[in-house]
């Protein structure tokens, strides 16, 4: 069999196929520990998804109609900002905002959240318990605090607190709140059902709404102020457009309270409504207003003429007017209802530039609502209100800084003193109209003054009677043109869904989370050793051992599973590990001539990476091939090779190298079958100078003429400046690197002892490695110990250190 040997030289290249064929041999080698954690991770997903409360969504669709606020639009538009037909974009930010969510809620009972427990979970009910929390909210209370009920005999139960967190919530101050010391109330103890439960920070009562036994499941019950829950459910809820520049909005929520959630959205999308249509009628209802004020006059008047006329006809028994009176009665009618319009018009003028000066702007009417036309006016008002309105509603969503709210607030400046200016000129022309009317009035005033007395006075009364009679008839067609455009007004927005649930549970997904369990427990130990063999110091793969090294890899030792000493090749001569060093001890035929004695010498960077453990072996394996071998103990400082024989370190090459004594003296038989051991003696205090002695090389030169084979087992080369003249003398020099115990610094260290020449002939031998349990080609290798030690392998591979 013909065997190439690599000979030295340095590679640069890492190899990455065999870093991922690395890496899947590791993973294969702890699969038990990759099935464990894929059934931890299988158990905790299952844990994880048994306690999590189901999350599902619910939905609802309103459309916001075309002719929506287009006073507001045009006025966004001509301002040069982005709007769509129906200012969407607004109609969310109000449906989302927190005072829409607060007059909401305002409406629900939510203030109270009840729970219930099983055996994996808390979860949150609505309806469906055995009792009720009456609360007064007019006095202080204790929020956000869970309060356990346990019902107990005779219509009893017992109070107590949950967790630590607890506030106090103010009925004055509703968006704050202050954090209480729960040792310091004196609330926890037993109370009867129906009875309040009353002290400084606190007043409510537990009332019996069904059955209950003493046996049955606990319950607790939290306090949430309308503040938190406001904020709380404007945050959440998702308001989106459905289409692409279409008007119809999705209101979604996702919770476990799916009862809950479709109550709040069927109830957030009426008061929206309520709200569209109290802006709506305002302009009616401040007609209303206006006309039944002018009524309250009207009616006094013209209930005392119409009885002052009654009594003066029954009186004087004259009930009509003769030709010429009822001619001047006809005109002064005449020109008394002008200047009773003319008079309205003046109130009108009057009270609206009051409203202006209160900033009671809701409150103006259109002139048109009371038969009074003024075309500016008419333009102006409705436009001063619309702008007023579009402020008002975007100060809930918007701060005050807002670039479209400034240029709100400067246009409906621009509008307020152009109305004032054109309220006053009509108020002067009004008036001047108003002096002009009575001066006519007065005119035919006198010519009632030729009438006889009884007719005159008829006539004046009856004159003051059909001025207020027609008013009154007025001002009540105005008033049910007013109420009629009110009852016509619809909301600007339809309920095209209610709220109903969407699709299936949200969360959790018991298939997604086993399945990312699974992968987790498979991808974890691949991170993870992926990590180590890129980032870790430690030597882990045979072929990027052999890219960096300077001198050929001429062995690679498995791991052994023999524990009573290093002696596995006696003790265990058909093992895989045996095997290995007969693979190297045929690799030495190739360099160095079979027929001549070999020095061999081994060493290492550092204690604990196997010399030792190679040097016996090595030595077991020529005596076995019949070869005369002895072993040397080399490691004057710390002998370890008298432990595997069982000898004592009474004398060696410590005692030859400082006494006059003869070296066959000093040599001990093995037990073994062709192997004599030379031990290093007693621990000299000059190691290195005895070393350096001429009596030292004369021993070497003994020895290689008595044996076929000596076996040098010297001191850590980077530890013990002695090792490298010891290699010097030797024929062949092995150095040793351990799988997951050297570092890639023990390998600069040599090949930069072999590129100075420092050593020569020095081959590497990889020791530990885990060798598959196939291997032997058939032979009869076996492991002689068959511990079942998975999880010490395991534990070992995942020991080295970054």
């Amino acid at each position: 069999m013909k065997h190439h040997i690599q000979s030295p030289q340095k590679l640069k290249a890492t190899d990455d196929n065999a870093d991922l064929k690395k890496l899947f041999h590791d993973l294969l080698r702890i699969w038990p520990a990759v099935v464990v954690l894929i059934l931890v991770n299988l158990c905790i997903a299952y844990l994880l998804t048994r306690r999590a409360n189901p999350t599902y969504q619910t939905q609802a669709t309103l459309e916001i109609k075309e002719d929506k606020n287009q006073a507001s639009v045009e006025l966004f538009q001509t301002m040069g900002l982005k709007t769509t037909p129906s200012s969407i974009e607004n109609e969310i930010a109000i449906l989302s905002s927190f005072t829409l969510a607060h007059n909401a809620l305002s409406e629900l009972d939510y203030r109270v959240e009840y729970f219930k427990k099983d055996l994996w979970k808390k979860y949150e009910v609505y309806h469906g318990l055995p009792y009720e929390v009456e609360v007064d909210w007019g006095h202080p209370q204790l929020i956000d605090g869970e309060m356990k009920v346990k019902f107990l005999e005779e219509g009893k139960f017992r109070l107590s607190f949950e967790g630590s967190v607890l506030n106090l919530y103010n009925p004055r101050k509703t968006d704050t709140k202050s954090p209480v010391d729960l040792s310091k109330l004196q609330i926890e103890g037993n109370y009867r059902l129906n009875t309040w439960i009353e002290g400084k920070h606190y007043k409510f009562r537990v009332v019996k709404t069904a059955s209950v036994t003493e046996t049955g499941p606990d319950f607790s019950f939290v306090l949430k102020s309308d503040y938190d829950l406001a904020e709380y459910y404007s945050k959440v809820m998702k308001v989106e457009v459905m289409k692409k520049e279409s008007s119809v909005l999705s209101l979604t929520l996702e919770s476990h309270m799916v009862e809950k959630d479709k109550i709040y959205l069927n109830k957030i999308m009426q008061v929206y409504q309520h709200r569209e249509l109290k802006e709506k009628n305002q302009t009616s209802i401040n007609t209303s207003a206006f006309i039944n004020d002018q009524l309250k006059n009207i009616t006094d008047s013209l209930v005392f003429f119409e009885d002052k006329l009654q009594k003066y006809r029954t009186k004087n028994e004259t009930f009509n007017l003769e030709e010429q009176g009822s001619l001047v009665y006809t005109r002064l009618s005449t020109l008394e209802d002008n200047n009773a319009g003319v008079s309205l018009k003046i109130k009108y003028y009057e009270s609206t530039l009051n409203y202006l000066e209160e900033g009671k702007v809701n409150q103006l009417v259109v002139p048109s609502s009371i038969g009074i036309e003024e075309a500016v006016l008419e333009k102006l008002i409705p436009e001063l209100v619309e702008v007023q309105s579009s402020r008002l509603r975007l100060r809930e969503v918007l701060s005050k800084d807002n670039r479209a709210l400034k240029e709100l607030d400067f246009k409906y400046t621009s509008i307020l003193n152009s109305l004032r200016e054109n309220l006053n000129r009509s108020l002067q022309i009004a008036k001047l109209s108003f002096r002009e009317m009575n001066k006519r009035i007065s005119a035919l005033t006198g010519e009632l003054d030729q009438l006889p007395q009884v007719e005159r006075n008829l006539l004046s009364i009856k004159r003051q009677f059909t001025i207020s009679e027609n008013i009154y008839l007025y001002l009540l067609q105005k008033r049910s043109e007013a109420e009629i455009t009110k009852a016509s007004n619809t909301p600007s927005s339809e309920v095209l869904d209610l709220s109903r649930q969407i699709g299936n549970m949200l969360s959790p997904k018991p298939v997604r989370n086993y399945i990312i369990a699974f992968c987790l427990g498979i991808l974890l130990p691949v991170l993870f050793l992926f990590i180590r063999n890129m980032t870790g110091n430690r030597i882990y793969d045979v072929k990027l051992l052999e890219s960096k090294l300077v001198v050929p890899l001429i062995g690679i030792i498995g791991r052994s599973l023999w524990r009573e000493n290093n002696n596995v090749v006696s003790n265990s001569p058909k093992s895989f590990v045996s095997e290995n060093f007969r693979s190297v001890r045929v690799s030495t035929q190739f360099l160095h001539p079979p027929d001549e004695s070999i020095v061999i010498a081994f060493t290492s960077s550092k204690s604990g990476e196997g010399k030792t453990f190679c040097s016996v072996n090595m030595a077991g394996i020529y005596a076995l091939s019949g070869k005369k071998t002895i072993l040397v103990g080399m490691d004057l400082r710390r002998p370890k090779i008298a432990s595997d024989f069982g000898l004592l370190n009474d004398v060696g090459v410590s005692t030859y190298l400082s006494t006059k004594k003869e070296l066959s003296q000093l040599i001990k038989p093995s037990g073994s079958e062709n192997l004599d051991i030379l031990l290093s003696g007693t621990v000299p205090p000059n190691p290195a100078e005895l070393i350096g002695k001429p009596r030292f090389q004369e021993m070497i030169q003994i020895l290689k003429s008595t044996y076929d084979v000596v076996i040098l087992d010297c001191p850590p080369a980077a530890l013990v400046s002695e090792t490298i003249d010891i290699f010097n003398l030797a024929d062949l020099n092995f150095y040793i690197f351990r799988h997951l115990y050297s570092d890639w610094e023990a390998v600069e260290n040599m090949n930069d002892l072999v590129e100075k020449g420092l050593i020569k002939k020095t081959y590497a031998i990889y020791n530990d490695t885990e060798m598959p349990s196939s291997y032997g080609y058939g032979y009869e290798y076996h492991f002689e110990e068959q511990e079942n030690n998975r999880w010490k392998k395991f534990l070992k591979l995942f020991n080295k250190h970054a």
